[in-house]
């Protein structure tokens, strides 16, 4: 079983004449303007890659329990 996310492109608008067109083209196919880069953030890499986030540290360890108080008193 694969969790590598699927790979989005989503459509590019064309600036100029607001046609909807698909990610790998670089020029609207009906006014012809130039269509803008994609700018997609990276995507994280796996762990222990450079630019991965680290592993979180293990939380600390709980605190004593407290003597029993005197019966009567609270």
């Amino acid at each position: 079983m694969c969790f590598r996310p699927a790979t989005v492109a989503p459509d590019k608008t064309c600036p100029a004449c607001g046609e909807t067109c698909k990610p790998e083209l670089d020029a609207c196919p009906k006014c012809g303007a130039e269509l803008p880069k994609t700018s997609m953030p990276p995507m994280p890499g796996a762990p222990g890659a450079a630019g991965a986030p680290g592993m979180p540290k293990a939380p600390g360890a709980p605190g004593a329990p407290k003597p029993p108080s005197a019966p009567g008193t609270r």
